[in-house]
């Protein structure tokens, strides 16, 4: 099978809520145009001007909503988790589409994706227990408080992420998500798998993010 059957497949057998419309992917197959760059993003142009996420990523990001926008029920926001970049960096987006306005927050990444814990994410699985990140796009659920506090879950929508449900891989607070350890090693801690922020920030960002939001955690080997 080839590279391109498989990820047809893989987008067909995506969340039932969101898969890709045959018709959207047989134009891209015919046309040998990548599916991220099918949608008209012309409207999009005046994000991101100081360039602080990859130009892919953002791309992506933005192709999948157009795509899927009338099934999004949270359309003031798309996040971008930028797990190419070091955790001691500000690398999860919050895109305000009305506005254009870009907040950036500190994030975690899983343990079992930097395994000598230099701040860089370069393993990313699927499994359970595996305490790793999973790259893919998701759809933001419910809120609830647990053992991290208030906590925002999410549903993995690919291949890649489909077990993040059933994993709790959730957006929570953490005390080892710290702007001082940033600024003083360039890296955070790490989490068991979960995109945890600065606790001073998480009831914000959950506020924005939940009920039906888009968050892209990408890597340049993204599908």
């Amino acid at each position: 099978m080839s590279p391109l059957s498989t990820f047809l497949i893989s987008l067909l057998m995506a969340y039932s809520a969101l898969a890709v419309h045959p018709a959207t992917l047989a134009s891209s197959v015919r046309s040998g145009i990548p599916w991220y760059q099918v949608p008209d993003l012309s409207h999009f142009e005046s994000l991101d001007t100081k360039n602080r996420i990859p130009e892919q990523a953002m791309q992506k990001a933005l192709a999948y909503y157009e795509l899927y926008k009338d099934k999004i029920p949270n359309k003031d926001y798309i996040t971008i988790f930028d797990a190419s970049a070091v955790s001691g960096k500000p690398r999860l987006h919050l895109i305000h589409l009305p506005t254009g306005q870009i907040e950036s927050y500190l994030v975690a990444h899983g343990k079992g994706s930097d395994s000598n814990h230099d701040g860089y994410a370069e393993k990313f699985s699927n499994k359970a227990n595996s305490n790793a990140t999973s790259v893919g796009f998701y759809l933001t659920d419910a809120t609830y408080m647990g053992s991290n506090g208030y906590s925002l879950k999410l549903k993995g929508l690919e291949a890649t992420n489909s077990n993040a449900y059933s994993r709790a891989i959730v957006i929570h607070g953490a005390s080892y998500v710290n702007a001082k350890l940033a600024a003083v090693s360039n890296k955070i801690g790490r989490s068991q798998g979960c995109p945890a922020v600065e606790t001073r920030y998480a009831k914000s960002i959950i506020n924005k993010l939940k009920n039906g939001s888009v968050l892209y955690i990408w890597t340049p080997s993204s599908p």
